[in-house]
């Protein structure tokens, strides 16, 4: 990749100029070199045979009453006449992972569709993750439903908890990838095409170290602005927050002072009366006429005498002691209190111009004392901080700089890699769509250096400084594209395929169906389409629509899609062949409706190639 044309960045001078972006191509001359072959997979034969998309069961869509298709791992080809009910499994699978559909898809007579898929969830962990932040349970395997009614309301449910279908759609790009004429999925959409690059060089470690400088850097600019932000402000604030300060410190605030004060001024306006009914208790306490206290002492003498005739009765007496001196503590304690009760003229007036002082400051800071405290407190941190700001700003700057120079030095290293990597994956998918029949293709990993608002570099994301995206050229003479824009749906299959060939083991996605792929060629080239489809399905769950033979033949597992009609109503079937019945289904698709002994001894010739291949 790198070459005529490329551009090296160079460090910035100074990090205010550096923005982020995720725009822009740069040409690149594709390379033809000799292609090593792939190493072989890392997962066990288990774990690559073992299905994704387990069952499919659907109600009432279209020419489908009822269908319930058991699916496994591997190669699984589906068949039938034109017209039969193909496309209407793979609507189906559409619906289910939340694509959008009409209500003229429900069956004439019934009133919803009904769509449930069953994913075993073992080889996906990114699924789990997603499952686990939407807080839906799962961990061994997820059972999509989803429903829709007459009125064009649809319903979803992933292991019985109610999803939205925005989040049904995110969870069905990691689930299944549909490839046809018409399909936007993962490969086709430029914000994925650098993380399959990642992937496929295995730059994704340095790319996180590339994320957490990243983060890092902005992180520091944002704490710069609002420094900044706070200088700009002037000497305006400053006044402000100076005479805020003062006045507040001036008053002298405690908390819960005004509700102190208050219930001290209910005690003064009350003091005559709580001055009288103290002196009322004290007098019948011990200053009255016959008081409590003389009273008690009689009786105490009464009992002693009594108890010098009876010792039965002396525990009485030690009772009356202790009485005797509570009372006397309470006839002290409520003489003091009444004494201190006696109202002070210059206190109520202290009082009321204290809550005048205080209501003032309230009326300024929320009408609450907490908030003007708070304000204080706030104001003269802001007061400390203002007084290191420029200090601080100059550290702050040393600081972004040499994370700057981190995040610099972290992408210029990723770039490189990655147009080393970009060099060898171009090999690769172009080898592949070779020998899948595009000789003439030329494909290409397009990266381009992130460009700022003004349209300079070097610029910086969380994935480094590098834009991506995959560029297609089918035939001699056309511009590369980008592959999003490729017009034959049968060249983008073919692409497709291609990718995912290559690109395999990094993709987050088992499950893979690729519709009519074998539009417009011929059949050698659908011999080596069937080879690669089958070599895909020893990593992936793949499901393939095709009228060709030679890639039915191939199919490790074969589903017979057929539709007839009852007392004037149509009903779509989908069976799995085996022996005979397999053989006769290769049959029709080479020699059409009359089925000839020779076509089903090439039938079955094919049929045994295609085991001995598998083999």
């Amino acid at each position: 990749m790198p070459g005529k044309g490329s551009t090296s960045a160079a460090t910035p001078a100074i990090l205010p100029h550096w923005h982020y972006a995720r725009t822009g191509l740069e040409s690149k001359a594709p390379s033809r070199a000799a292609i090593p072959k792939a190493g072989p997979g890392e997962t066990s034969l288990e774990d690559q045979n073992r299905p994704v998309l387990t069952r499919l069961t659907i109600h009432n869509l279209a020419t489908i009453e009822s269908l319930t298709l058991e699916l496994e791992g591997g190669f699984t080809v589906l068949t039938g006449e034109t017209g039969a009910g193909k496309s209407i499994l793979i609507e189906a699978i559409r619906f289910v992972l939340g694509e959008k559909s009409s209500p003229h898809h429900i069956r004439t007579g019934t009133r919803r569709t009904m769509v449930e898929a069953i994913f075993d969830m073992t080889s996906l962990p990114e699924v789990r993750r997603l499952l686990n932040e939407m807080e839906i349970p799962g961990d061994g395997e997820l059972t999509l439903r989803r429903m829709l009614a007459e009125n064009g309301r649809s319903r979803a449910v992933a292991n019985d908890c109610a999803i939205t279908q925005t989040r049904l759609e995110t969870l069905g790009g990691f689930l299944v990838n549909i490839h046809g004429q018409q399909d936007h999925q993962m490969l086709l959409d430029p914000a994925t095409h650098l993380e399959f690059l990642d992937a496929f060089g295995g730059l994704v470690p340095l790319r996180g170290e590339v994320a957490g400088a990243h983060g890092e850097y902005t992180g520091l600019l944002t704490r710069r602005k609002t420094l900044r932000e706070q200088q700009a402000e002037g000497e305006r604030r400053l006044d402000e927050l100076t005479a805020m300060v003062s006045d507040l410190k001036a008053a002298n605030l405690s908390p819960g002072e005004d509700g102190a004060l208050q219930r001290e001024l209910a005690l003064l306006a009350n003091s005559e009366n709580l001055t009288r009914l103290l002196s009322e208790a004290c007098e019948a306490l011990d200053e009255g006429d016959a008081p409590i206290l003389q009273r008690l002492g009689e009786v105490t003498r009464w009992i002693e005498e009594a108890a010098a005739l009876d010792e039965r009765l002396r525990p009485f007496t030690d009772q009356l002691g202790p009485m005797r001196f509570q009372l006397d503590d309470l006839h002290r304690s409520l003489r003091s209190h009444a004494a201190a009760l006696e109202p002070d003229p210059n206190r109520l007036d202290a009082i009321h111009a204290r809550l005048a002082e205080l209501e003032k400051i309230k009326r300024v800071h929320g009408n609450d004392l907490s908030i003007a405290l708070a304000d204080l407190e706030a104001g003269e941190r802001e007061l400390a901080e203002r007084e290191s700001d420029d200090d601080a700003l100059r550290n702050l700057d040393e600081e972004i700089g040499k994370v700057a120079g981190k995040l610099h030095d972290l992408s210029g290293n990723l770039s490189r890699q990655r147009h080393e990597s970009g060099t060898r994956l171009n090999g690769f998918i172009i080898s592949q769509l070779e020998a899948l029949g595009m000789e003439k293709a030329v494909f290409e990993i397009r990266l381009e250096p992130l460009r700022n608002a003004d349209g300079k570099t070097p610029s910086y994301a969380p994935t480094g400084m590098d834009s991506g995206e995959f560029m297609l050229s089918t035939n001699p003479g056309q511009d590369l594209r980008p592959l999003r824009r490729i017009a034959s749906g049968g060249e983008l299959s073919r692409t497709m395929l291609a990718m995912k060939s290559v690109l395999a083991k990094t993709d987050p996605t088992k499950t893979l169906i690729f519709d009519e792929v074998d539009a417009g060629i011929s059949g050698k080239i659908s011999q080596i389409v069937g080879q690669k489809l089958r070599e895909l399905g020893e990593t992936h769950q793949v499901l393939c629509v095709t009228h060709q033979p030679q890639i039915a033949a191939l199919g490790t597992r074969h589903v017979l899609v057929s539709k007839a009609t009852e007392k004037g109503q149509t009903y779509t079937r989908a069976e799995t062949l085996e022996g005979p019945e397999k053989v006769k289904e290769v049959a029709r698709l080479l020699s059409g409706i009359d089925i000839t002994t020779h076509s089903l001894a090439s039938a079955e010739e094919m049929l045994s190639q295609g085991e001995n291949a598998g083999g």
